[in-house]
């Protein structure tokens, strides 16, 4: 998505930025390529990239923006199959003022991590549980 040119950006997060820009370019590169263990390990990075400069656009004053690396950093999250990470950073993006077509295809993001979440809640729960040893 286009960066708006409200105001000049800080060196720093114009670097971090194209950092996360260029990872995110890459692990798709690498996941076409059937590379799915190094794609996920540049996701990864691309997540952590696209959050901290979140926070700094946040700190800046920039919410719309902020709230869009949280929706791309989710986005990563989701991809990774991490999705209660994806529904904290979706809640927090939806806190900022979005416009309303962006607020429900980010409600719908949000719908389909919390059902999954659940889903591999319930999954996970299911392993965990021994049966009943019997008494003798």
């Amino acid at each position: 998505m286009p960066r708006a040119k409200s105001k000049p950006m800080p060196a720093v997060m114009e670097k971090m930025l194209d950092e996360a820009s260029w990872l995110l370019s890459h692990a798709q590169a690498l996941a076409d390529y059937g590379r799915p263990d190094e794609a996920a390990a540049e996701l990864v990075r691309a997540a952590t990239c696209e959050e901290e400069v979140a926070c700094l656009l946040e700190a800046d004053g920039q919410e719309l923006e902020a709230a869009i690396h949280r929706v791309s950093a989710a986005s990563c999250y989701q991809k990774l199959g991490h999705f209660a990470r994806a529904v904290t950073l979706l809640h927090a993006a939806l806190s900022a003022p979005l416009r309303e077509d962006y607020r429900a295809r980010v409600e719908q993001q949000l719908k389909h991590c919390l059902a999954a979440n659940h889903k591999e809640l319930r999954r996970g729960s299911r392993r965990q549980r021994k049966p009943a040893a019997t008494a003798p």
